[in-house]
């Protein structure tokens, strides 16, 4: 049976490549950036063939444990991403402002003509 190794497997896109693999008869280990946050993998664990799934830690940025998550692994999907984002959009200012100054700009000059 052959290994795979998933970077970001437990992701919204990364979950399906995991299937995928799953169903085809691999088996599959899938990184974990903090293996304490359950939620992140869990549903992993119900999909077909689970029995063939690794969840192991893995921080892409150490290169050791990087080369031990790929050893032995005949095929590595690398789908993640090391960068955690804390991204809080505002609603108003991503999509209203940009739309409002140039109206602005054309209603101030109707005004002016």
């Amino acid at each position: 049976m052959k290994t795979v190794g998933i970077i970001g497997g437990s992701g919204f896109i990364g979950s399906h490549t995991t299937k995928k693999f799953l169903q085809e008869g691999f088996k599959v280990r899938v990184s974990a950036t903090d293996i304490s946050k359950t939620e992140k993998y869990e549903h992993l664990k119900d999909l077909p063939n689970a029995e063939n799934l690794k969840i192991l830690p893995l921080k892409v940025e150490n290169k050791n444990q990087l080369k031990d998550f790929t050893k032995g692994c005949e095929i590595v999907v690398h789908g993640g991403t090391p960068f955690q984002l804390d991204v809080q959009l505002s609603f108003n200012k991503t999509y209203i402002e940009p739309i409002d100054e140039p109206r602005n700009h054309v209603r101030k000059s109707n005004r002016n003509s």
